[in-house]
Order: C-alpha cells, then structure tokens, then sequence
C-alpha cells in the first residue's frame, strides 16, 4: 500500500517560495494544493483537501501582509509552526540561451522590484509584470521561449529545466520571508513550544495597550512582533497582532489569566516553537 503524502495548500504553483517553505518546514515530500489567492489556503484545510498551509505573514523589508493577519483565525484553523525563508531571486531561461538574447524579462511586481540594481544594467530589457514568480517561470520553461527570461527561485531551474543565468540578483542580499504553517486546529502543542500568535482588542479607554504590555513584561514574555490593524464598522479602533516568546506554558497562560480582564477580545492563534532566520 502507498504511503500519503501531506497535502499543503499554498499560495501559488509549485517553484514558489512558498513551496521553499514547505520543503525547509517538513523536510519531506509533500502534495500540493495550489491556489491562486491566499483566501483559499485555509478554505482548503477547512474543506478537507489539504492537511495543513503554509502562508506568508511578513517580510523583513517590506512588511506585514496585512490581509494574510485577517484571514487567521477565520476557519478555525491554528498556527503550528513558522518558517523563514531567504528571498534569493535568479535569472532564468532556457537551455542554451545567452544573456544577449533576452529582450524581456516577467515576473512578480515585487520581484522585479527587488531586483532593480540588477535590471539596470540592462535598460533596453522589456519588464514585464506577471502574479507569480513560478508562473513566469513556468510559462518560459514550457513555451520553450527563446527571448524571455524569468526572476524566480532557484527551485524553479530544477523543477522547470531552466538554466541560471545570474545568481542573487536582488539588491537587498538580506531578504527574508516569514510563513505560517497552519493545522485543522486539534494539534497538540509542542511540548518545546516557546511562542505564541495572539489576536487581542483593548478596551477603548487610556492607558489599556501600556497596561497589557507591562503584564507581558512582568511574567517575563518577550514582544517579538505587534501590529494593529483597523477593525472594520469601528472607526478608530484596532485589533492588535503580538507574537510572544515565553520561559514556560505556565507563565503564558498566568499572563493571559490576568490580561483577559484587560480586553474586549482575546485570541490565542497558535502555540508552537519558534523558529530562527538563517
């Protein structure tokens, strides 16, 4: 009888650096549910056809998906992990064509943007703009183009049977995306978990945000990460997103005990073990 393989849902196609996450996050092989919106990967979970997802949540340079916090927590589905990824862009094309015989090259906005040192060394090169890093890739590799190039990952060449024509050519070398890897929900915490995922709303008077964060600081968690974000049909409030790094589960839970008499809403979104940038 076959052994399953996971099934994880991602935002984009095979070659993506979301598929680089799934691979450095479990290290085995792995079926994919590829999808065109981040909406979707937790639809997934929920529907049944993916066992877990893998999202982008920020990146080191530009910044916090601020959508991709919103859809947390939406379908019941729990934070078990997080990966990083380095952001390490190439020059793709196929087989035997040279840098001379590029007159255009695709991919994702941000990548083209990401790689702007690079690209303007070659100002006659035609941009062109496409969803997804993979995709353009894919779309070189399988029209078997001969004038069009794509910056994607380095996977990509492998998966596509592209050849490299530049390594690194992002101008900032130290890029790194963060990605959740989320569950159905049931998964027993980690017995070396060490962070937390929180979604809390403070009460709408002075002083609320600074009396929640001292309690934090009085049991020892560290703030790793805190964004706000506009709750919609309350003007000028905000929900807040915290990462926190605790000693134990039990002084989590002694700070959450007392910060829950503190806020209008409080949810934990996932507990699990913390992972580094490297």
């Amino acid at each position: 009888m076959m052994e399953k393989h996971l099934t994880v849902a991602i935002q984009g196609i095979r070659g993506s650096y979301h598929h680089v996450a799934v691979e450095k996050y479990f290290g085995v092989e792995t079926d994919f549910v590829e999808c065109v919106h981040f909406k979707q990967v937790p639809e997934a979970i929920e529907e049944g056809r993916a066992d877990y997802g893998v999202m982008a949540i920020e990146n080191s340079i530009a910044g916090s998906l601020l959508q991709n916090h919103k859809l947390l927590g939406l379908h019941g589905q729990k934070i078990i992990g997080e990966v990083y990824v380095q952001i390490d862009h190439c020059l793709l094309a196929n087989p035997g064509v040279r840098m001379e015989d590029i007159s255009e090259i695709e991919s994702h906005p941000m990548a083209l943007l990401q790689c702007g040192n690079f690209l303007d060394q070659y100002p006659d090169i035609r941009l062109m703009e496409s969803d997804d890093t993979a995709r353009s890739a894919r779309k070189v590799a399988s029209r078997k183009l001969r004038t069009t190039a794509a910056i994607a990952s380095e996977l990509c060449s492998r998966l596509f049977g592209l050849e490299i024509l530049a390594h690194s050519i992002q101008t900032m070398k130290n890029n790194y995306t963060r990605f959740f890897v989320l569950g159905h929900g049931g998964e027993p915490i980690p017995e070396d978990a060490d962070k937390a995922s929180l979604r809390f709303v403070a009460k709408h008077e002075s002083g609320s945000l600074a009396r929640i964060l001292n309690v934090f600081a009085m049991h020892g968690l560290n703030l790793t990460k805190l964004q706000s974000v506009a709750i919609m049909e309350r003007p000028w409030e905000y929900a807040f997103y915290a990462d926190v790094m605790f000693p134990s589960l039990a002084t989590f839970y002694a700070s959450l005990e007392v910060v829950s008499h503190q806020v209008e809403e409080l949810d934990i979104q996932g507990i699990y073990k913390h992972n580094v940038a490297k």
